[in-house]
């Protein structure tokens, strides 16, 4: 692993309820950003997705969603800057708005969430009332 130089190793190994992120096609990876700010990045199978840097407001409480497959085994992976109050919104998957669980949060004001399956949209529900969706795209695409 490498150091930022922000006191955490930048590869993130990350556990979802017993889904591994690093089971997946999907990793993530603290840098610095502008003015030294914490940065997370989000790559499938090594091709960079986004970046997302520290801020002192959150500006895109749902910021990106995408699916993809290893060895067979589909996944989804959303992300997004916290809510206002600190916390992860919970959020949900498909048509069917099925619950997804397990969102985790990680220095630097981010949180991310990972699912089994396929799904074609997630939605994001602040404490607030707020919230946001985005249709799920595969992997790489733009």
């Amino acid at each position: 692993m490498n150091d930022t130089g922000l006191g955490e190793p930048n590869v993130l190994d990350l556990e979802f309820r017993g889904l591994a992120l690093l089971d997946s096609p999907w990793s993530v990876q603290f840098a610095r950003g502008t003015r030294g700010r914490r940065a997370l990045e989000v790559y499938n199978n090594g091709l960079l997705l986004d970046v997302m840097v520290e801020t002192a407001f959150s500006s895109h409480v749902l910021r990106g969603a995408r699916r993809g497959s290893r060895d067979g085994r589909h996944s989804v992976l959303a992300w997004g800057h916290v809510c206002a109050d600190g916390s992860a919104p919970s959020l949900t998957l498909g048509r069917a708005a099925t619950p997804l669980l397990g969102a985790i949060t990680t220095p630097g004001g981010f949180w991310l969430a990972l699912a089994e399956g396929d799904t074609d949209r997630v939605v994001a529900h602040a404490p607030d009332g707020t919230h946001a969706r985005l249709r799920v795209r595969a992997g790489w695409s733009r």
